[in-house]
């Protein structure tokens, strides 16, 4: 018999980069990773890339650690030393971002301005010391002699020669610290930047966790967060300080600082120009643990990232580096988008392909002359810099006497991970909490941070997918088939069993066991198993094959990107974890099923076993797509995996209350929760009792949900 194919609706949330694809598989694929190719497909209409960039917003802030944002200092600078230069002075600034955590930097003012200013963020990136930089007299000269600098001070310091620039231009300054340079050294560079490995006994201790341990990954502290949570303040910063036009918000930055650049005027839509220099492109995404995080680009890359800056003003350069095709690939899409906003004038590429990795005097013009339109400042260009004095590190650090350096070491990284952790978590327990909401602040603040990481909305448009029937036959009164479910467009199959009864009742039950389409025809042949029963009585069965663990040979762990450096946003930065993979793979077939021409009246999901974690992730964010759960394994909890490439890690899996938050989700649907102490789902209750609901939830201290 020729195989039969079927064709039904099947949600896809529309992934940005097609090979970014994942839907259900019983193989791993292909590893994205920061030098993989990130193209865009522009969509059609202005109102597509809207949805398209608010996905990518949504996807940052998830990354970055803030959904919801944690509780943040009052940044109230310290300002002082101020020095005056020729067309300019400038200042020591530092203030608090996290409690306790202190972003130190310089601040520039033009001399003689009587109205309020512009203002221009400044991201140093990864040149050594940052602020303090000096290239050295051999570098400079050499420079100089290549035509990428005018002058020695600015070729020593080019940093600082753009503050200089920018000041003399009418604007004011905030340069700042990347953390772990110059100034900024309660984590150390070596941790934030040079980060490979870490003692297992030392990462999460009685007194705290530290970044990169599986236990800040589960909650989505990263260094990028920490440095995004400082951009953002600086902007605060900005609003706040006298002499400022805050309407006329500007940021710049190079290599990492083009990251945080372009991330910062993602997410804030009070930086009204940006100019990120040699870092947007669909090549090489950010070399540095500083420039990823788990989540950020599994979606896009840093193209889909930087559309979402328009319409507002955005330039960027291009240098013989990752960026040298820009010109061909990435910057005509990014024009195409800024025509959808009746923008194009608004963002440009100044191509210089003859120097390497740079932001010289050549790439700083082009930066000039888009402030100069941005802000109608109304010089004549181009715009060239002059001489200037350069300052020492001396001259510039904010740590003296009278304003002594702040704790650092591990022992601080450790406590400012707990606060920050603890803070973010009683803003979800006061959700929880709130009498008269009916749940609706906890499931807004969770519940689409919990499809982001899954990567599924249930109101999102579908897509087909296609079942290639590989058997059909009648087994003891009943119809048994099986096959491979194909998502449109993606060449990965799903195998998938179904077992419908001559008497279908029309309910079905989903069974997930990670010992896939066997396990569950093992359960099936013994007449006494609480599935065989169901199918008796008229329910259909069905189960699929989920997606392996491919990281060793007994399949207990996820494959890494990297085994130099340990670090999660390298694997997971790209690619969705396991967890996530399978759950998104039971909710393919779910979805099918639900469109399929044996329309089923209800569909209930039961995970057993170490499938009760995944089908609780599915269950959160099918929606009405399945009516009710039972889980086992209540007891787990994402925060005590213990190695980041274990099949069950998942980044941010402990942030929204660990399995008791996710499980809040189900509410008000019917959940059977098996094994787990009483009284530890006090977040799932809370839920539920909010919702009117907690007659359709149920605990039971034995940990097996169905016969074996």
């Amino acid at each position: 018999m020729e195989p039969r194919r079927f064709v039904a609706c099947l949600f896809a949330l529309s992934l940005l980069v097609t090979s970014h694809q994942v839907v259900g598989q019983s193989a791993t694929p292909e590893l994205t990773t920061l030098d993989s190719h990130f193209p865009m497909q522009v969509p059609a209409s202005k109102q597509a890339i809207e949805t398209q960039n608010e996905h990518v917003r949504t996807m940052l802030r998830l990354a970055n650690g803030l959904i919801p944002m944690p509780g943040l200092a009052d940044p109230q600078p310290t300002i002082y030393g101020r020095r005056e230069m020729d067309g300019y002075s400038i200042e020591k600034i530092y203030f608090e971002s996290l409690p306790g955590f202190y972003v130190t930097g310089n601040l520039y003012r033009p001399a003689g301005a009587t109205d309020a200013a512009p203002i221009v963020l400044s991201a140093h990136g990864h040149w050594t010391d940052g602020r303090f930089y000096d290239a050295g007299d051999k570098a400079a000269r050499a420079a100089i002699a290549m035509g990428a600098e005018r002058f020695e001070s600015a070729a020593h310091n080019v940093i600082q020669a753009r503050c200089v620039q920018f000041a003399r231009m009418g604007c004011v300054v905030l340069n700042w610290d990347m953390v772990g340079h110059a100034d900024s050294q309660q984590i150390s560079i070596d941790r934030i930047h040079g980060f490979r490995t870490q003692p297992a006994e030392i990462e999460n201790t009685a007194d705290g966790w530290l970044l990169f341990s599986p236990q800040a990954e589960s909650h989505l502290q990263s260094p990028m967060g920490l440095q995004t949570i400082n951009t953002l303040q600086a902007v605060r910063v900005a609003q706040m300080l006298p002499g400022v036009d805050a309407s006329r918000i500007a940021m710049t930055g190079a290599s990492g600082g083009g990251t945080q650049t372009f991330v910062a005027a993602a997410i804030q839509p009070a930086i009204t120009a940006a100019f990120p220099a040699v870092m947007v492109s669909t090549g090489m995404q950010g070399g540095c643990t500083c420039e990823n995080a788990c989540y950020l680009r599994i979606d896009g890359g840093n193209i889909h990232i930087a559309s979402c800056i328009a319409p507002r003003w955005l330039g960027m350069t291009a240098a013989d580096d990752w960026t040298r095709t820009m010109p061909t690939d990435g910057f005509p899409e990014l024009q195409r988008v800024y025509e959808l906003f009746g923008a194009k004038n608004r963002v440009s590429l100044a191509p210089a392909v003859h120097f390497r990795h740079n932001y010289n005097h050549v790439s700083r013009v082009a930066c000039y002359a888009m402030l100069n339109k941005a802000f109608g400042l109304g010089l004549e260009e181009p715009i060239l810099e002059s001489d200037f004095q350069r300052l020492t590190a001396e001259e510039l650090t904010v740590w003296d006497d009278q304003h002594p350096a702040p704790p650092a070491g591990l022992d601080f990284e450790r406590k400012l991970l707990k606060d920050w952790h603890q803070s973010t978590q009683r803003k979800l327990q006061r959700s929880l909490a709130l009498a008269e909401d009916k749940g609706a602040e906890f499931r807004d603040v969770a519940g689409p941070a919990v499809e982001a990481m899954v990567g599924y909305r249930a109101d999102e448009a579908v897509s087909k997918a296609e079942f290639d029937l590989a058997s059909k036959q009648e087994v003891d009164g009943s119809l048994v088939m099986t096959g491979d479910l194909t998502s449109a467009g993606d060449a990965d199959k799903l195998p998938v069993y179904f077992n419908y009864p001559d008497q279908w009742n029309g309910n079905v039950t989903l069974v997930a066991d990670v010992g896939g389409i066997a396990a569950v025809e093992k359960r099936l042949a013994d007449p006494e198993s609480e599935y065989a029963k169901l199918l008796a009585s008229g329910t259909c069965i069905a189960t699929c094959d989920l997606p392996a663990a491919q990281g060793d040979e007994a399949g207990t762990k996820q494959k890494l990107v990297r085994q130099d450096r340990l670090a999660a946003c390298f694997t997971y930065g790209y690619n969705r974890a396991l967890l996530l993979r399978r759950a998104k793979s039971l909710l393919a077939l779910a979805q099918f099923m639900r469109n399929h021409e044996r329309t089923p009246k209800q569909i209930q999901m039961d995970g057993l076993g170490e499938a009760g974690p995944i089908v609780a992730v599915a269950g959160a964010v099918a929606g009405p797509l399945v009516d009710g759960c039972r889980i086992e394994r209540g007891d787990f909890r994402f925060q005590e995996v213990a190695n980041i490439a274990d099949a069950n890690f998942v980044p941010g899996g402990a942030r929204y209350l660990d399995l008791p938050g996710i499980l809040a989700l189900h509410a008000p649907r019917p959940l059977e929760v098996h094994g787990g102490a009483k009284g530890a789902f006090s977040a799932t209750e809370a839920q539920y009792g909010k919702m009117g609901a907690l007659g359709s939830l149920s605990f039971a201290e034995d940990k097996s949900a169905a016969g074996q």
